[in-house]
């Protein structure tokens, strides 16, 4: 009964602990100020600079994550851009697919 009562628990754990690992594959709703890192991140994770080096900002060093600041926006720009063209797009071939709002919170 003892091995039992442990399969199940161990069942119910791995469904819960499948059941989390789905939710962190859905895609975020992160904002374009979310995205773009800071200049100490972008210097220390990106350019894998030492801290020495991002902490002194050399001219170039600013100018070149000024550059990847105005990529990412318009990057971002061009991907809401797309995503509210598309939005349209199926609105228009399709007005019933509208997915309803739920009513309540969802548990």
């Amino acid at each position: 009964m003892a091995n039992r009562t442990r399969n199940i628990a161990l069942a119910v754990l791995m469904l819960a602990s499948a059941g989390w690992g789905y939710e962190s594959t859905r895609a975020s709703s992160a904002t374009t100020r979310d995205e773009i890192w800071s200049f100490d991140m972008w210097c220390l994770e990106m350019r894998l600079y030492p801290m020495q080096r991002c902490d002194a900002r050399r001219a170039q060093d600013v100018k070149d994550y000024e550059f990847y600041r105005a990529e990412v926006e318009k990057f971002d720009s061009a991907r809401n851009t797309k995503a509210e063209r598309d939005r349209e797009i199926q609105q228009k071939l399709n007005p019933d697919s509208t997915p309803a709002k739920p009513s309540g919170p969802v548990r």
